[in-house]
């Protein structure tokens, strides 16, 4: 089964509530689901500029299909919006793991 899986951290600002990572999931799953997406690991931390973030790296299987960069485009607006919703503000980073020999379409 394809899961969310949560990095603790040491303090309240690192805490991820269940209903952020089940709101996260959604969007993933319901977004990535057709590109093979597998899960994400998802944990807080600081920006560069010291800021709290929620760091998203999403996992796929290979596929036959070659995948279409257009399936990501305004992912993180996506996510950051249902996050909102919830009164979560911060700033999702979505990092994308594909398999190596995954192709991607042009």
């Amino acid at each position: 089964m394809d899961r969310i899986h949560y990095i603790a951290g040491m303090s309240d600002e690192q805490t991820i509530s269940n209903t952020t990572k089940s709101a996260v999931e959604k969007v993933l799953r319901g977004r990535l689901g057709p590109a093979g997406f597998s899960g994400a690991d998802i944990r807080a931390e600081h920006d560069s500029d010291g800021d709290p973030i929620l760091l998203v790296d999403v996992k796929y299987v290979c596929s036959d299909k070659p995948i279409s960069s257009k399936l990501t485009y305004g992912l993180s607006t996506e996510v950051r919006k249902a996050l909102s919703e919830l009164g979560e503000t911060r700033f999702p980073h979505i990092r994308h793991h594909f398999d190596e020999q995954q192709k991607i379409a042009s």
